[in-house]
């Protein structure tokens, strides 16, 4: 479904046009009441797309039991392409010279624009169309004119074929979704892991330190980690031995961490698990956690048993690690830090003072 401004504005200008020119041709009270009904519509569904254009751009706001945007605008749209049928269909009853034309090109432009304009949505599609060509084919008919009925004929088929029209933008619309979700999804995740790469964690370390610092709420920690003895397992075993440990680690940290944390794959043996909010207190127990996890021995086919560690630096967002960039490095110092003290611990990098010194304190599992 289509929520362009330009064709909703230039849709409302014929619809309001021709039932305008219909009151003046044939000034009857079911012509006024198209009118009315026109005009109204029409507001209504503005007046929803620039709500809901606006929501979109700001945070998720919850309809507390209200009727929901998107339904009154897809409710109005529907009754607007209803009365637009039924205007058309008394233009062709009127059997008037002016407006049996302006009706026939009106037609013919709706529903080619419905076709054309909701490539996402092809059923209703198909009941707007219908909502405006059946109520066209009756006025015909009820006309009495011999000419017109020649249009009987000739309306189903070209809803028919604008229906095929329709579907066949759909099949090319989901097509290029998806396409376009395979490739953001190459672009943003490991292709060997499936777990995000270093550009989605810079992304996500960004959207997380735009919060105030200092609040709970906006609490970020970061964890860097690095495998103890992989190398090894990936020179006697061979290359598919270690992508396969790689990926078997990776769900081992993918159980470890809860749903909201951010667990990323740095490059190489590398990874990085991000905490925030609440969660970023819970860094040194969520670090022993991997460690044991990361610990326990690893079925590399055929018998094969091989057992790793991991060593994790920790960092948390203060006065010297308060941009994306900063707090990796402070995590990769902390890492460096608790491979110096020994494999298989974990480091937190003292947190800085606003003096700017930093509070003496080591941490190891």
């Amino acid at each position: 479904m289509s929520w362009g401004l330009p064709p909703l504005c230039v849709a409302a200008v014929v619809g309001a046009a021709l039932a305008s020119l219909a009151v003046l041709r044939v000034p009857t009270l079911m012509m006024l009441s198209w009118l009315c009904a026109d005009l109204a519509l029409t507001f209504v569904r503005l007046i929803s797309m620039l709500v809901m254009r606006r929501a979109l751009r700001g945070p998720a706001q919850p309809t507390d039991g209200g009727f929901p945007l998107t339904d009154l605008y897809v409710l109005s749209s529907m009754l607007w392409c209803a009365q637009i049928g039924c205007g058309v269909g008394l233009c062709m009853a009127s059997a008037d010279p002016v407006l049996v034309p302006f009706a026939c090109l009106a037609t013919t432009g709706f529903v080619g624009g419905l076709a054309a304009r909701n490539p996402g949505a092809p059923r209703m599609t198909v009941v707007q169309m219908i909502s405006v060509v059946v109520p066209f084919t009756i006025g015909a008919v009820l006309s009495g004119q011999p000419w017109l009925l020649a249009l009987c004929g000739l309306a189903p088929l070209y809803l028919v074929a604008v229906a095929a029209v329709n579907r066949r933008l759909h099949t090319d619309y989901v097509a290029l979704l998806r396409a376009e979700l395979a490739l953001r999804h190459q672009a943003f995740h490991c292709g060997l892991t499936g777990l995000p790469n270093r550009t989605f964690l810079n992304q996500s370390l960004g959207s997380a330190l735009e919060g105030t610092e200092g609040e709970e709420e906006h609490a970020v920690t970061l964890l860097y980690l690095d495998l103890d003895g992989f190398k090894s397992v990936n020179d006697t075993y061979g290359h598919a031995a270690g992508d396969l440990l790689l990926q078997l680690v990776a769900r081992r940290l993918k159980d470890v961490v809860m749903a909201t944390d951010i667990v990323a794959r740095i490059g190489g043996d590398e990874f990085a698990v991000l905490l925030s909010g609440p969660r970023a207190a819970s860094a040194e127990v969520i670090a022993s956690m991997i460690i044991s996890a990361v610990g326990l021995p690893y079925d590399l086919s055929q018998g094969t048993l091989v057992r790793i560690g991991v060593s994790v630096g920790i960092a948390e967002r203060d006065l010297d690690a308060s941009d994306s960039q900063a707090l990796l490095a402070s995590a990769d110092r902390a890492l460096y830090a608790a491979k110096k003290q020994g494999k298989g611990t974990f480091y937190r990098a003292p947190p800085a003072r606003k003096d700017g010194d930093r509070i003496s304190k080591h941490i190891s599992a």
